[in-house]
Order: C-alpha cells, then sequence, then structure tokens
C-alpha cells in the first residue's frame, strides 16, 4: 500500500498535490523501481509519495478540467484535419 504524507492511501486515481510546488494532478500510475516508490501524474512526472497530498477534487475542478481536454482533443483533431486539407489545396508542385 502506498500513503502520502499523512498517511492516506494513494491509488490510481487520487487527485493528489505535491507539497513542494502546490502542483496538483491526478495519478495515473504507481511504479516500483528497485525498492523505491514512483507516483505517476497525468502531468508525466513522477514523484515520491511521502512528497503528496491527497485531496479532495471539488465538482467545479473536475468539471473545467473534463472541459479542458474535450477541447484540447477537438483542437488536436482539427489540426490534423487542417493540415490534411491544406496538402489538397495548397497548389504546388
Amino acid at each position: 500500500m502506498v500513503m502520502d504524507i499523512n498517511h492516506k492511501e494513494i491509488t490510481i486515481g487520487s487527485y493528489v498535490r505535491y507539497i513542494n510546488t502546490g502542483t496538483k494532478g491526478i495519478v495515473k500510475d504507481i511504479v516500483e523501481d528497485k525498492d523505491i516508490t514512483w507516483v505517476l501524474l497525468d502531468n508525466n512526472l513522477m514523484y515520491r509519495p511521502y512528497n503528496l497530498e491527497v485531496i479532495e477534487l471539488d465538482n467545479n475542478k473536475e468539471k473545467i478540467y473534463d472541459e479542458k481536454k474535450k477541447v484540447k482533443e477537438a483542437l488536436e483533431k482539427e489540426k490534423i484535419e487542417d493540415l490534411e486539407s491544406n496538402i489538397d489545396a495548397c497548389g504546388a508542385g
């Protein structure tokens, strides 16, 4: 069992705060490497569990997070579609 600074269990999906900088994120994975445990957050950075604090994700922040994710995915999809249509219409050659 992986515990935070306050001895609360950290699991995949937990919402945590890195105590040194205040960075917050959702736990995506827990990795053990040579007797050292690392917690991977959704920012793709790994932290030692004793430097994390499990916190509550209020509904408004969760909704904003989900909306930002949807917007980012839509923009990425649009970028790819625009690129494909621009290649056909460039007229070079």
